[in-house]
Order: structure tokens, then sequence, then C-alpha cells
């Protein structure tokens, strides 16, 4: 019994591998191998309904004849008899019997329009038959019927042909086209939120692939152009904003040296001063420049990806970061490196530097750095033991000239916003955290 079960579902199972097999090359075949197969089965359908239409109306034709044959008189030939039928001058048909020796047995004439002789054989003997005309109604009938049945021939076929280029049409052009024809009215209003998924496999399939990957395209491109346009937008404010401040108080300094010095009410001691200040907020103000001019060139910097060592990288990162984080202790984990890598190495070593001086800045005594690699991408994640970040920086750290409440020093607040943008660029990313132990994670991830 278990024998017979498996092999019931055995058969069960290639009957539905069957099936599928002929539904997926009728959904993939080609346009031209389809409409080769939509003619032939029309041909077919004609050709059937021809048939059926000849042959339903073969049975009234057909009642017709038996109609009048059973009306028809029948004028017996004797054996080795003869006939002979002639048109008398009024039109009428006429014809007479003559038996073995040739002598009239009989004679008979039948009036025009009124039927006609036929001879045929009937119980081993030839016979005349006088055969009865169709009344005109009857007449009129056969006819029709006659004309239906040889127009059919053409109407089957070129109903076929109809048939079969709405059914080519509706199935499989009429979707494909209607659909790449609204894709393209969106891509025009500039709407690229959707998707064209390939109904099937065959040349208009291929070229809705072809749209959704031009598509794909532009939506890639139209989001890196806004990504950058938003990424210029905050920089040009966070400038703006920054600027104000050193700009406010060198006004005020101008201005209370153009009242003061006409009146003599400031010396030469402070206006020397006032003018130290002044030159200090200017170098600030020109840091700012510079930092918006090396910003600029980072968006358009271009990744030069290549093959590298893991292990050097990591020997030359653990390096960098001693020194940088100096006198701190640096712990350097790399156990789940790959032997090689495929990144921009100054792209990487820039970010990393950036965030080794950041956690040198917080760090209370280590630094520990954990590298790894894997689903296409390189990960460095740097672990301070300091403060760790505040719920306004997690949410602003990576903002160009943010600076912390808590921060020291003059730095422009750039680090991290440098690394974010280096890491976009390498098809990455940069996330901020606090480690559940405590102090600040950062870690940056580089596509490979």
């Amino acid at each position: 019994m278990g024998e017979v079960t498996r092999r019931f579902r055995l058969a069960r199972e290639r009957a539905r591998r069957r099936r599928a097999s002929v539904r997926r090359y009728w959904r993939n075949m080609s346009l031209r191998t389809a409409f080769i197969w939509y003619v032939l089965i029309a041909a077919v359908l004609a050709t059937l309904a021809c048939l059926t239409v000849i042959k339903l109306l073969d049975e009234p034709r057909v009642a017709l004849y038996r109609k009048y044959m059973l009306q028809a008189q029948r004028v017996e030939i004797p054996e080795g008899g003869s006939y002979q039928n002639y048109v008398t001058t009024d039109g009428d048909e006429a014809y007479i019997v003559f038996d073995a020796s040739g002598a009239e047995v009989e004679r008979g004439e039948i009036p025009y329009g009124e039927g006609h002789i036929e001879v045929g054989l009937e119980d081993g003997n030839f016979s005349l038959f006088i055969q009865p005309e169709y009344s005109r109604r009857d007449r009129s009938l056969s006819r029709f019927i006659a004309i239906v049945q040889i127009s059919s021939l053409p109407i089957c076929y070129l109903g076929g042909l109809v048939l079969c280029a709405v059914a080519f049409w509706r199935r499989r052009l009429r979707g494909p086209i209607v659909k790449l024809e609204r894709a393209s009215a969106r891509i025009t209003e500039n709407d690229l939120d959707f998707t064209l998924r390939p109904e099937r496999g065959d040349e208009l399939g291929r070229l809705t692939e072809s749209f959704e990957t031009m598509r794909s395209s532009l939506e890639n491109s139209w989001r890196d152009l806004w990504a950058q346009m938003e990424e210029r937008r905050r920089l040009n404010a966070a400038f703006a904003h920054d600027l104000r401040t050193p700009l406010t108080v060198l006004k005020g300094h101008a201005d209370m040296l153009a009242e003061g010095l006409p009146a003599g009410r400031v010396s030469v001691e402070e206006a020397a001063g006032e003018v130290r200040v002044m030159r200090s907020h200017i170098a600030r103000l020109e840091n700012y420049v510079d930092a918006m001019a090396r910003l600029q060139r980072l968006e358009d910097t271009e990744v030069h990806r290549e093959r590298v060592s893991g292990g050097q990288l990591a020997a030359s990162l653990g390096d960098s970061a001693r020194i940088i984080c100096a006198p701190l202790a640096v712990e350097i984990d790399s156990a789940a490196l790959a032997a090689e890598l495929d990144i921009d190495p100054e792209a990487v070593f820039q970010v990393c530097e950036n965030i080794f001086s950041n956690a040198a800045r917080y760090a209370k005594s280590r630094v520990r750095i954990t590298l790894s690699s894997g689903s296409g991408s390189f990960t460095a994640a740097v672990h301070d033991d300091g403060p760790g970040f505040s719920a306004e920086a997690l949410a602003k750290a990576a903002n160009p000239f943010y600076k912390g409440r808590e921060s020291t020093g003059e730095h422009l607040g750039l680090g991290l916003n440098i690394c974010d943008i280096l890491c976009r660029r390498h098809g990455g990313s940069l996330t901020v955290s606090n480690h559940p132990g405590g102090g600040a994670v950062v870690t940056a991830r580089f596509g490979m």
C-alpha cells in the first residue's frame, strides 16, 4: 500500500511539473512563436466552425431533397429496353419508354416549370423519375443555404483571424504596452516612486526589465541629487549660523573702535587689544571658509577601490590609533577581518583617523577598535570609555559644524560630518551610539 501511495505521489508530482513547465513555456515564449500558436489555434477553430456550419445546413438541404424525392413519379424501363426524352415546341419535357424489341411501352409529358426527368437505378433496374420542381419558397431556401455554406469558409477564417488578432493584443501586447505608456507618463512628470515587473519573459518582458533598470537608475540619480542638495542646504545653514557669532563680535568691536577713537576714549593699548581680538575672529572666519571649501571638495570625491591586505590594513590603523590616542590604551580586534579587502584605503584612513581623534578627545583611559568584514562591506567600530553621546548628539553628531555643549577646544565640529560624507561616497554609512557598558561607539561601514 505504501509503494502504491509513493508511486501515486510521484506521478502526481510529475504531472504538476509538466503543467508548470507548459505554463512557463507559454508565458516566456517569444512574441513570434506566440503569434504562430495563436494563428494555428485560430485556423483550427475556424475549420471546426466551418465544418459545423456546413453540417448543420446540410440537414435542411437533405430534408428538402427527400421531400421532393418522395413526390417523384417512377417509370420503370423494361429489362433490355430504352428510353428517349426530348423538349416539345411548347417547352415541355417529354419521354418515351421502349421495351427490348423496340416497341413503345409508355409515353408522357411534363409541363414546363413543373418538374424534370432524372434517370436512376432502383432494385437493379433503370427507371425514369419525374422529379417535381421546388416551390419558390423552397428554391429560395435551398439557394440561401447553398450561399451560406459557400460563404462560411471565408467568413469563419476571417473571423478566426480577427479573433486571433484581438486575443493576441489583449493577452500579449496590451498589458505591457499600457504599463510602459503609464510608466513613461509618470517619468515625464518626475514621478519615479513605482516599480515595473515584467509579466512574461518575451520581448516586451525584456523591454519592461530594461525600462525598470532605466527607472531605477533615474531614481537613484535623483535620490543622490536630492541628498546632495539637502546636504548642501544643511551645510549652508550650519555655515551661516556659525558665521553669525564671529561677525557679530567683529561688528561690536569695530563699532566700539569707530566711536571711541575719534573721541579719545580708547587708549593705544586698548585699541591694540581690540585689534588682536578682531584678528582672532578673522582667523576663525578664514578657518570656516577653508572648512567649507574642503567639504565641497569631499562631496565631489571619487572612490578608487583597490585590493589591500586585511592584516596590513589592521596593522596600519593600529599604529595610527596609538599615535593619535596616546597616552590612552588602544585595543585592536581584527579576528573577523578578511584576508583581502576591496576598498579605497585613503578614504578609510581619513575616516578612521577622524574617529580616532574624536575618541581621544572624550576617552578616559581606553579606546577599543573592532575591524570586521562580511556581506559586501568593511566595518570599523571605535568604542571609547568616555561619557558617551548626549541625546542631542546622537541625532546631530554627523551634522556639519555641530559641537556639543560639552565640547572643548577650537575644533569646528566637522570631523564626524567628513566621516559621514566619505562613508556615503564609499557606498556605506556612519552610525553613532552609546555602548550598554558606557562610552560612545562610532561605526563606519564601507561598501566593497
